[in-house]
Order: structure tokens, then sequence, then C-alpha cells
């Protein structure tokens, strides 16, 4: 237990691994030393067969521990030196002769040793932590450093550096101030990667992948925020804040511009302890009311809007969430701000209840909205109602309030061209409407899109009615005839629609990049989860509970299920992260080198080959399931 690769060893690794990350990662704050160390492996602070050697040990040795303390009814530690007594615990642990047992004992703790020795650097000299000399007498050395810390540009990283700490050159900067700069310093660098520093393919998850446009943005915060002094203090007595303003700049553009229009806004969601929280639907929707007696409605909802948004993303970044928890977050407050954009409307009107249901499809359905989603709607009214033309302008009015450009941007881009005919057919319409179209008219494209609805906001007994009759037309196990959607092949019918997909949106000579619409991409994924939908009739719009659930009822195979959810997932991940960077439909990955090596960096990886050969294989699996499962849903149940 206590000597050389022995059970100690392991679980002060597994606390050193811990201690710097617990604080960001909350999924580390746990006291046994088998889940942490699993999460160390799930976050890429430690390499996966690494932590299968350390597992594999820690689970003999405790073992070991056990037969020891079993055998003598004492708390001991100490194998016996004896040889009959060392066979006999040999044959307690199962092997056939005591040279057997020493073997696998001794190759155990060799392993878990290297891997000690490899990370705590066990007999190796502390690196140097000194900076060179002052900026104009050492430029020659800072240049070669930071040209060792990534940066493309060292001189103009160096000019920057200089600013950092003594100011842009026209401002009086304090003595203590300019200290608290020059201990800023390490804290930046020592998230760069490091050239002279060999890695493997992965990398921990606070590595800067653009340390050069990292220190571009930190400079314009500092400028725009203007008490420096304050700043630095700040940074100096919570050091994490920086960190995270670092980690920030280099995660997500559009969030690192907001930060630095409202350099505050940063500060306060950290010290306040809002990003730690998760917030509801019915929380978000609470706290934008408070707004209600805004003058200028659209920008009262955009700054709250970026705000959360800001608070959404950070908990993304920092690992307080994770991925499926994020959309879950995202999701809500999309859903927040549509119901409280339509109360807005109804009191401007002077309507006390909502006459019509605000219908969800696509990401919002599904409640997996990423960054930069649009959001897909359908307004569906009461059969009785006799005025639809009143009610397209209340419609109009709450999607403007999300969706027009302000100054602050758009909330949310909103698109009801799913709607029956199209950007032709009526904004609002009945119920009644609604099943005429979708029995008599719609293809079978749009009944697939069906199986992703649910209703947000407005009237919501109204959208359990809308739900089953999405039900019932959306079974194909028991299709509910008339439906002109409806044919013996509909399912051959939705894989040449999928061909369709792959052909047409997949940009010639990008195939690899495509990891959305490309083979084995996320609509790989996706049509399995809504072919089995209709197959089987759930109603279970997303995606990946979809996929769980066809795992359960063994609707497929238990390998394949796993293989398609874990491929998924990962793919999605990466979909998120590009989101993230620039909040728009990202389809591809980027074909340049240079911005795809920043893409794999932020993926947890130190190279792009690495992180494309990964991507290769999420998709080959993914797209091997599909081939297997497409062809053995059965069309229809007779």
């Amino acid at each position: 237990k206590l000597g050389r690769g022995g059970i100690r060893e392991i679980e002060f690794m597994v606390q050193s691994l811990r201690l710097p990350a617990a604080g960001r990662l909350p999924f580390l704050q746990e006291s046994q030393t088998l889940p942490v160390l699993e999460k160390l492996v799930q976050y890429n602070l430690l390499q996966a067969d690494e932590g299968a050697v350390l597992e594999q040990a820690y689970c003999f040795l405790r073992e070991l521990e056990h037969r020891l303390q079993m055998e003598a009814d004492l708390q001991t530690h100490t194998i016996p030196n004896e040889a009959r007594a060392r066979a006999r615990l040999g044959a307690l642990m199962g092997y056939a002769g005591r040279l057997e047992f020493e073997t696998a004992l001794r190759a155990h703790t060799d392993r878990v040793r290297q891997v000690y020795d490899k990370l705590l650097k066990v007999d190796a000299p502390l690196p140097k932590r000194d900076l060179p000399a002052e900026f104009d007498e050492g430029r020659d050395e800072w240049k070669k450093l930071l040209a060792n810390c990534s940066f493309r540009e060292p001189d103009k990283a160096l000019r920057l550096l200089e600013a950092l700490v003594h100011g842009p050159g026209y401002v009086h900067v304090s003595a203590r101030t300019m200290e608290l700069g020059w201990e800023l310093l390490p804290r930046l660098l020592g998230l760069c990667p490091k050239k002279d520093v060999p890695v493997g393919d992965r990398l921990p998850s606070a590595v800067l992948s653009d340390p050069d446009r990292v220190l571009a943005r930190l400079d314009s915060y500092v400028a725009a925020y203007g008490a420096r002094s304050t700043l630095y203090e700040l940074w100096a007595e919570k050091p994490s804040l920086f960190e995270l303003l670092l980690m920030l700049f280099d995660r997500s553009e559009f969030l690192a511009e907001i930060a630095i229009r409202v350099p505050d806004l940063l500060d306060d969601l950290e010290l306040s302890g809002r990003l730690r929280r998760t917030k509801k639907a019915e929380e978000t929707l609470k706290d934008l009311r408070h707004g209600l007696h805004d003058q200028d409605q659209r920008l009262w909802i955009r700054r709250y809007h970026q705000a959360e948004f800001m608070r959404i993303g950070l908990r993304d970044i920092l690992g307080w969430a994770d991925f499926e928890q994020n959309l879950v977050e995202l999701t809500a407050l999309a859903d927040a701000c549509l119901q409280y954009a339509l109360e807005v409307v109804l009191r401007e009107r002077k309507r006390s209840t909502a006459p019509f249901v605000v219908i969800g499809l696509g990401k919002l359905g599904g409640a997996e909205l990423t960054y930069g989603s649009d959001i897909d709607l359908l307004f569906v009214a009461d059969n009785r109602v006799k005025d639809l033309a009143s009610l397209q302008e209340l419609a109009v009015k709450a999607m403007d309030l999300l969706s027009s450009p302000t100054e602050l941007g758009v909330a949310f881009p909103t698109d009801a061209r799913l709607r029956p005919d199209g950007s032709k057919g009526l904004l609002v319409n009945t119920l009644k409407a609604y099943e005429e179209y979708y029995r008599h008219r719609a293809k079978l494209w749009e009944i697939q899109t069906l199986t992703r609805n649910r209703p947000i906001a407005g009237n919501l007994n109204l959208g359990q009615r809308f739900q089953e009759m999405a039900a019932t037309l959306t079974n194909f196990g028991r299709p509910s005839l008339p439906l002109a959607a409806y044919t013996p092949n509909w399912k051959q019918e939705i894989a040449r629609m999928r061909q369709r997909i792959e052909k047409e949106r997949v940009p010639a000579g990008k195939e690899s990049l495509a990891f959305k619409t490309g083979a084995g991409g996320l609509v790989d994924a996706e049509f399995i989860a809504q072919t089995l939908c209709l197959a089987h009739g759930w109603q279970q719009p997303n995606t990946l509970l979809a996929l769980e659930k066809a795992r359960s009822t063994q609707a497929i195979s238990p390998a394949d299920a796993d293989s398609l959810i874990s491929n998924y997932r990962a793919l999605r991940r990466i979909e998120g992260i590009l989101r993230r960077w620039s909040y728009v439909g990202e389809t591809e990955l980027p074909d340049d080198p240079a911005p795809l090596y920043r893409v794999a960096v932020r993926c947890g990886f130190s190279n792009a080959a690495a992180f494309m050969r990964t991507v290769a294989e999420h998709r080959s699996a993914i797209r091997q399931v599909y081939n297997r499962v497409m062809t053995t849903i059965p069309a229809a149940t007779r």
C-alpha cells in the first residue's frame, strides 16, 4: 500500500491532478478514488491508457489488501516474505502459483510507478519559473520565450505584454499596479502550449488554442475596463477570474466581444455566484418579467439574453455544466424568451389569454438548442377561432421581439417556414387545418419533422391536443389512414432523403470535414432517431433520448446503441465547440490548417491530425450502425 507503485501512489496522483481543476469542474469533487479517476480521463486531465493502468492496478491492490486482512484478521498492508504464505495469498487472488502472482504484482506496481514518475516528475529538477529581465533589456530572451509559448507574432505579443504591465504609455501606472501586472504574466504564459514540451495527442482542458488572439483581446478588455489598478487588484484577489477571462477569449469569439463591450458583466457573474446555478425556464421567465415596464422591450430582452448567454457559455467553458445540460439550459432560455415575448404582445393588445399555442420543432422541439440555433415555430389556433387574420399580427410581433436586429444583435433567429405550405401558408392556422394538411398534402419529410414537436408557449392545453394529433400521424407502426405521406416503403424514402442531403449539402472535396451532413455525420444519427420514432410510434423529440429509448427497448442491438450514442455525443460536442466560437451554424470543419488546429485544441487535442483521425472514427462507427439499422427497421406493423 505504501511502497513503490502501491495504493498510496495512485491516490496521490488522483489527488494531485484533481486539486487544480476541481474548483471549476465540480464533477471532480468526489471522495472515492475510482470515480475521480474516471472523470480525470473524461476531462482529458489524464491519458486514457494511463487511467486504465491506474484503475486496473488499484482494483488489484485493493483486492490484495482485503485478502491480506481477511487472512490475518489484522489491519496490515505488507505481503508476507515466506514462500508458502505468498503461494496461499496468490491462490486466494486466483493465480496458479506464487511466481505467477508475483509477476502480476510486479507488473502492476512497475506500471503505476512509471505513470507516477511521469506525472509527478520524481527526481526531476523543478522547472524554471523566473521570467526574463525587463522588456528592453531581455527583448531577445522574451521573444524566444514567446515563440516557445506558441505565439505566432512574438514582437507584437511582447509589445502587448509590456503594455499590460506598464500601461499604454500615455497614462501613469503605479508601482503597485505594475507589480500586479508582472504577476499576471506567468499565469497567462502557463496556459500556452509549449513547443519544447512533448505531449501526446490529448491536451488538458485549460490550454489556449490561440495565444496571440487571447493577448490582443486581453489588451482591449483592460482598455475598455478603464480602472486598471482596480481590475488588477481584483485579479490578484480572485486569480480564477483572470484565468476564466483568458479561457473565454480563447473559446468563444462572440462571448469575448460581449465581455469587451460590457467589461463588468463577467465580474458580476462570477462574484455573484450565478455562474454555479442551474436555471430552468420558469426561473428565467420570472427574471424576464422584472422588465415588463421597460419602454423598449426588444432591448430589454436582448440585454437579459446577453447576460444569460454569457452565464451559460461560461458554465460550458469551465465544465460546470456537461454538454447535455448546456443544451437544456440554452433551450430553457429560448422557451422563457418566447413565452415572455408572447406575454408582452398580449399585454400591448390588452388580451388576457393566448389565442394560440406556439409549437417548437427541430432543435427547439427536441430541447437541444445549441449556440446560434434558429428556433423553428408553428402557431396553432383553436378550431373555434373565426378571425384568423387578426392573429397573424400577434405572431409576427412576438417573432419580431426576438429576431429583429438591434444594436445588441438578436435574441433568437425565428423561422416559421416549416408550417403548412411554407412561407405561402398562413402563419397562424387552426388545429383542424393543420390536421387536414398533414393527412392529405404533407410530404414524408414534413411528417418526419413532426416527430420533433413540443408546445412551448401560449395555450398549452391546445398544445397537448396538437401533440395527440401528431402522435397519431407519426405512428407508422399503426398508420392512421388516410395519410398521403405514408407508403409501405416509407423507410426507403427516408434513406433516399438522407442520400440527397449527403450529396447536395457536402461541398466537393470536403467530405472528411463534413461532420454534420457527410456520411456518418450528425444527420445519420438524427435520421435513425426519427425513423425509429415513426416505426414504433414513440413521442420523443430529443435525439439522444430517442436513441437511449432504442437501447432500453432493444429496438436496435445494445452494441449498436452504445456505439451510436457515444459517437453521436462526441460529434455533437464538437459541433457545440464550433458554434460556441462563431455563434453560427457549422456543418464542416475548417479546411485551413491554422483554424483547424485551433478547433483541435479547443476539443482537447494537441494536433489537427489526431483530431481528424478521431472525428473519422466517430463518423465511421455511426455510418456502420446507420447502414445496419436502416435495413432492419420494420416498415410497418400490420
